[in-house]
């Protein structure tokens, strides 16, 4: 119980620093359209947003959307160890969760993947392929991992019910 309460500390945590940073990039998403971002040294996944056009605009601000969709994964996390905590596991409330947080993080993984690529091509003019782990498959499979969770928990709560009506 102390791991789980501890992790549950440390998303929480994360959740609590995350606030202000999505209030500062809702309002910097607003103003990005207003304001020259050659004059700005901004980098997102190793990505920098120096050139004052409108494609650079709108890539910045689907990687800010992209980094909500992040937030909200680790929302429905905490719910998840919410109900952990209580020891109220097989939840249909706990497998909704781990399929809304599998689900968000695939979309975030091929989202920044698809911005990254899209990004190196148009900023950097090169093409380049290396093998290796990188950011964008690791959410993709934190993502699978967390559907399959969600089928395991499935299966968990129908045996757990098929268990409850034999006694």
């Amino acid at each position: 119980m102390k791991k789980i309460t501890l992790l549950k500390w440390l998303v929480d945590l994360l959740w609590i620093f995350s606030m202000p940073t999505i209030l500062v990039l809702l309002g910097f998403s607003v103003a990005i359209l207003c304001i020259d971002l050659s004059d700005l040294n901004i980098e997102v996944n190793r990505i920098h947003f120096d050139q004052n056009d409108l494609f650079s605009k709108i890539l910045f601000i689907i990687s800010i959307l992209n980094y909500l969709f992040i937030i909200a994964a680790l929302y429905f996390f905490r719910k998840v160890l919410h109900h952990f905590i209580r020891i109220k596991i097989f939840e249909g409330t706990v497998i909704k969760a781990f399929k809304k947080t599998g689900n968000l993080l695939i979309v975030s993984g091929l989202i920044s993947l698809i911005v990254s690529i899209i990004g190196t091509v148009y900023f950097e003019q090169k093409v380049s392929l290396s093998f290796g782990l990188n950011e964008h498959l690791v959410l993709i499979c934190l993502g699978l991992f967390f559907l399959i969770l969600s089928e395991v928990f499935k299966i968990a709560e129908k045996t757990k019910q098929e268990n409850d009506l034999t006694i």
